[in-house]
């Protein structure tokens, strides 16, 4: 029994002895740039379990121009993109291949003002407002701000052979229903309000199917 307890106590101590010398083999930090659905960014990954487990966080932005039209007004605004992920990624075969899954914040909104035609109106809830008695009207559309995360990847950028490599992320975040809302500059007239309320329901019924939004991502990764 004792040279039973002795030897279990030897392979224990090596297994805490040796422990440390595979995680210091295995483990450290990465830096990955990207681009993608979300912006243009970067993530800092830390191996929690050598080979296995992967933590990221991270951030990515992104802005440009965009017109469009929701129940016939005309809007010329901006698509806002960002997102900041909290991830964790398993590599159930101890290779390249991975599966992700974490929160984001979710940045992504749409913000614009209203056209008026060339009467000089904008019809609201089908009723037609001179801009010049509502003034400017303004939208913004905007999704939860705490999102879940799940996908599948490519590339480890923690690995021992060498520091530099590829790294590739597909995905989806649940970001939940579109929060439509608007306003104008002058809110004088009692019907306007009325109409404003039900143009945001109905802007919001618009974009209920698009309640996932696609997280495919590009990168090069650096490690330490």
């Amino acid at each position: 029994m004792k040279m039973k307890i002795s030897l279990c106590c030897g392979v224990v101590t090596f297994a805490l002895l040796a422990f440390p010398m595979a995680v210091a083999a295995d483990s450290g930090w990465a830096v990955v740039g990207k681009a993608g659905t979300v912006g243009i960014g970067a993530d800092v990954h830390r191996a929690i379990v050598p080979r296995t487990l992967n933590l990221r966080v991270g951030a990515s932005f992104f802005r440009y121009s965009l017109d469009f039209t929701n129940e016939s007004i005309h809007y010329g605004g901006n698509l806002k993109l960002g997102a900041v992920p909290a991830v964790l990624d398993v590599y159930p075969f101890r290779n390249w291949f991975r599966l992700g899954g974490g929160l984001f914040v979710n940045l992504n909104r749409i913000e614009g003002a209203a056209r008026p035609n060339q009467q000089g109106q904008i019809t609201i809830n089908g009723h037609a407002y001179p801009i010049a008695q509502i003034g400017q009207l303004d939208g913004s559309v905007r999704f939860n701000r705490v999102a879940p995360y799940f996908g599948l990847g490519f590339g480890n950028p923690i690995k021992r052979s060498k520091h530099w490599g590829f790294w590739v992320d597909l995905g989806a975040m649940y970001h939940g229903h579109a929060d439509a809302t608007l306003t104008t500059t002058i809110a004088g007239i009692p019907q306007l309000q009325t109409d404003l309320k039900q143009q945001e329901v109905r802007f919001e019924n618009d974009a209920r199917k698009y309640t996932l939004f696609p997280i495919v991502q590009f990168g090069v990764s650096y490690r330490f």
